[in-house]
């Protein structure tokens, strides 16, 4: 009987263990439309807490504590030392985005993993921009700066660890732009994320000047990133 209690024990402390960023997972609210921004997310929740420290080339040292307990330290190539706490990848479990999430600064996710019980850095490169995600459907929308005049949304879901592009939506606000970029309307939308691959021919799903002709959603996106 002991011997079984014991056991219960074990399998009880492990499950905890394994369950402590699921504990403590971050629900923020979301906007009209479902979204909401990683710049509203806690920087320190009530279990996990984190520190940054630039390294020589770089890099950052994500240094993670558990009940005040370093724990694990992770190497990020990102811009700056900035962290947010959210559930990234919507399984439930806390996960951490490090890295500014701002426009042209780069940013990764490290993604909490219960087999491993301890946070993994996402598959891939780092990310580059603002940031909205949506819970519902399950997307994260990054919005990025390719000059003044032009802007690049990417709508992206997770694939394993890695999250990839599902469409991207290239916006010119100076029609002088517009030839030398290889697109002849202000809204260009296109399949994945590369438009100007060889590979990516007939990539393109909508072409327009008026943003009330573009997808729903995506009319949605742009509103939701104008009132960041």
């Amino acid at each position: 009987m002991k011997k079984y209690l014991s056991l219960i024990a074990i399998a009880v402390a492990a499950w905890s263990t394994a369950n402590v960023a699921a504990q403590n997972a971050f629900h923020p609210a979301v906007d009209k439309y479902g979204y909401y921004n990683v710049l509203d997310c806690p920087t320190s929740p009530s279990y996990f807490k984190a520190t940054t420290k630039q390294n020589d080339d770089g890099t950052y040292n994500v240094n993670i504590y558990r009940a005040r307990e370093l724990s694990q330290t992770i190497s990020c190539d990102v811009t700056g030392g900035e962290l947010h706490f959210l559930d990234a990848n919507f399984d439930g479990n806390l996960d951490i985005v490090a890295g500014p999430a701002t426009a042209r600064n780069y940013t990764t996710i490290l993604l909490w993993s219960d087999k491993r019980g301890e946070f993994v850095p996402m598959d891939g490169e780092s990310l580059n921009g603002y940031f909205l995600v949506n819970p519902k459907s399950k997307t994260w929308v990054s919005m990025s700066s390719g000059g003044a005049s032009i802007a690049f949304y990417k709508k992206m879901r997770w694939n394993g660890n890695a999250l990839e592009a599902a469409e991207m939506l290239m916006v010119f606000s100076d029609p002088s732009e517009l030839a030398a970029n290889g697109v002849t309307t202000k809204y260009t939308l296109i399949k994945g994320d590369d438009y100007y691959s060889p590979a990516s021919v007939g990539c393109v799903k909508k072409r327009t000047n008026s943003l009330k002709k573009l997808p729903k959603e995506w009319q949605q996106i742009i509103s939701s990133f104008e009132k960041m």
